[in-house]
């Protein structure tokens, strides 16, 4: 639109050879129209409710409490090989009860003072656990509200629930096995011997 709100005339639009294209109906409808009705809007307000609730529980401090009552002395030892199994499966438990990305959110409150290897832990947990249940992570969540909006409402937890839960056990064994075993940070790998003592 011009200053005095009237039409412009349209765009020319040209082809590769720098022919003039004719406009068609549909080019009328701006891309941010289009755009903002392809939003998922109960989706979007479950995301920002989940991280509203999660900043506000972290300020009553009640997760750095339970962080302290559950981790107990592998708090200050992380590295250990039961505490390495013990954090996963802390983790495991609150992804699928909370979902693993205010897991995730909740954890960097609580765990200020984490090296690198104690952040490789938490993504992996969570990002494993995510996939044991339907509410264990976000992307499940999209999936099947996506199924939903085309009829398709077979894609439940107890759908996938037999799949989910053995996979993401045998790949939370077996990868929190091999964190115990390589101990990476960013200057060098403790476990390969890259480290000046």
């Amino acid at each position: 639109y011009d200053a005095d709100g009237n039409a412009l005339p349209p765009k020319k639009l040209y082809d590769m050879d720098g022919n003039e294209l004719e406009p068609e109906e549909e080019e009328l409808i701006t891309e941010s129209e289009t755009t903002l009705t392809e939003v998922d809007y109960g989706l979007l307000l479950l995301f920002i409710g989940q991280f509203m609730l999660i900043g506000s529980f972290d300020d009553t401090g009640v997760p750095q409490k339970f962080f302290d009552f559950t981790m107990g002395s592998c708090a200050e030892q992380m590295t250990s090989v039961p505490c390495v199994y013990w954090f996963v499966m802390i983790i495991t438990i609150l992804s699928n009860i909370a979902s693993n990305v205010p897991v995730c959110q909740m954890l960097a409150a609580t765990f200020p003072f984490a090296t690198p290897y104690d952040w490789m832990q938490v993504s992996f947990a969570a990002t494993a656990a995510g996939n044991m249940t339907m509410l264990g992570s976000a992307a499940n969540m999209i999936v099947a509200f996506q199924a939903a909006k085309v009829g398709d409402r077979s894609f439940t937890s107890e759908r996938h629930a037999p799949f989910g839960i053995p996979s993401s056990l045998l790949v939370l064994y077996v990868g929190t096995f091999l964190l115990t075993q390589v101990h990476f940070s960013p200057e060098c790998s403790i476990k390969l011997g890259t480290c000046e003592e």
